[in-house]
């Protein structure tokens, strides 16, 4: 199999997981849910490195909400998870040496802060989209849990770091 066509079945893989992951196990909100998502969305961008994560994570979360009845959040959703992986894997070409959990959390933060910054202009105001932001953050560290568990196991898919 030839490097494109390695690039394009991984992120099909990898959108599908991110998607049923998503969708699988829901632990219901007022405004939406948490999932064990961010762990394939995390996996996305070790796997595929920036783009091929961005691209992964952005869609597979974003069909999640749109079939998952959360159609508002769609664009909000594709631009937290796929700046999630994409920062995730430029922090991982950028610096090799360096522990994932270094490159995972500056990920849950932007992640986060999209969510917030999405939410006030959404809802219009501060202090409802505060009660949003620990959930995102829990449901990042629940990603960076499952990351760090499933990241050695699945070390063999990563493809070389190619330009997408």
């Amino acid at each position: 199999m030839n490097d494109q066509t390695k690039k394009i079945t991984y992120t099909a893989l990898l959108m599908a997981l991110t998607f049923v992951m998503t969708s699988l196990v829901k632990i219901p909100l007022p405004t939406g849910y948490i999932h064990p998502g961010d762990g394939a969305v995390l996996l996305s961008a070790y796997i595929l490195g920036p783009w091929g994560g961005l691209i992964a994570a952005g869609i597979g979360s974003a069909s999640a909400d749109y079939f998952g009845g959360y159609s508002a959040y769609m664009l909000p959703t594709f631009i937290a998870k796929g700046s999630m992986a994409f920062i995730f894997g430029y922090l991982m070409k950028r610096f090799p040496e360096k522990n994932l959990l270094y490159f995972a959390f500056p990920a849950v933060i932007a992640m986060t802060a999209v969510y917030f910054v999405s939410e006030v202009i959404m809802y219009g105001n501060v202090a409802g989209p505060l009660v949003n932001v620990p959930f995102s953050a829990l449901q990042g560290l629940v990603g960076i849990v499952l990351v760090t568990i499933l990241h050695k196991p699945l070390e063999r898919f990563r493809l070389k770091p190619v330009k997408f």
